[in-house]
Formats: structure tokens, sequence, C-alpha cells
């Protein structure tokens, strides 16, 4: 049975509004967290711009192009919002995400997929070639916490940790086979 397209550019256009729409609420919801800890900062930095942000700005600039038109030719809502927020998302988020400044904050660490607090620590190990790179283990399931640090920063990094760690606000699990 051949599906009419139609019917596949409407599942494909909803199936984008969803994700797109679940995007900017969990990236809204992470830059308020930012804000609120923001105040908090033991040790940040310049977050890295991006690689290809004017690149990814301009596809929201043509996807609210493309809303505009679907909206002047009455297409279907989901047509016009599908694109409205694929637009937001590229025009507005990704550039308000990288505004986020990685680092230590009174109650945590801000790395690559977020915030981890103190306390859900397991682990931490540092790669330091070609870069410095700290990777934190979350408890339980979660995926590693990327930090990249900068070497200027390098010193108050460990030392910032080394005290988070002989005070108790990180526990780190014990190894595999006691090593």
């Amino acid at each position: 049975m051949r599906l009419p397209s139609d019917t596949v550019l409407a599942f494909i256009l909803l199936a984008l509004a969803v994700y797109f729409s679940v995007l900017v609420a969990r990236a809204l919801s992470a830059y308020l967290h930012y804000r609120r800890v923001a105040g908090t900062a033991l040790v940040n930095w310049q977050p890295a711009r991006p690689r290809l942000l004017s690149w990814l700005v301009a596809l929201g600039v043509v996807s609210f192009g493309v809303a505009v038109l679907n909206g002047v030719f009455n297409r279907p809502f989901y047509h016009v919002y599908s694109q409205g927020v694929m637009a937001a998302y590229f025009i507005v988020i990704v550039p308000l995400m990288a505004t986020i400044r990685p680092g230590f904050y009174r109650d945590g660490v801000w790395g690559d997929r977020g915030f981890v607090a103190w306390g859900r620590i397991a682990r931490v190990a540092f790669m330091e070639s070609p870069e410095i790179v700290l990777v934190l283990v979350p408890r339980g399931h979660a995926s590693p916490v990327r930090l990249n640090v900068p070497p200027s920063e390098y010193g108050m990094v460990r030392k910032t940790l080394e005290e988070k760690i002989r005070c108790g606000e990180v526990t780190m699990e014990k190894a595999i086979l006691g090593l």
C-alpha cells in the first residue's frame, strides 16, 4: 500500500514539530537553570564559539522564511509551526546556549551535557592530550559529562575539585577490583 505524498509530508512535518518543540523546551529549561546558578561561579571561562554557528543561524533564517511563506499561502498550521519552531531553535536557542559558561559552580559543574550536582559525581578523570578534558561520570546510568578546560584554568580546576573531594561534597565510588 502506497501512502499519498501529502500524508507522508504531514507525518514528517508533525514529527519535526514535536522534535524541535522538545529541543526548545529542554534548552530553555537548561538555560533558566544556568541563569539561576550563574551568580555562584567558582571557576568558569568563556565558552568556545560553536563551529558552524553562522550556518545554523542562516538555516534558521531560511526556515523562518519558509514558515512565513507557508502562512501566506494558508498552508495547514503544522506546516507553519514546524518551520517556525525550527527557526526559533536555530536563530534563538543555538546562540543562547552558546553563552553558557562552562566550569565549576557552588552546587555543581556545567559541562557539555548540562549541569551535574557535586553529589551526583561518582568518578572523575582528566584526559590531558592534546587538550585538557575533565570527564565526570554521574551516579546511575547517566552519560559522562565532558568539560574542556583551558590550560590557563587547569590549576584552579584541579585545586577546586580536590577541595570538593576533601570536604566531602564529591564522594568517589570505589574502582573496580579495588584499582
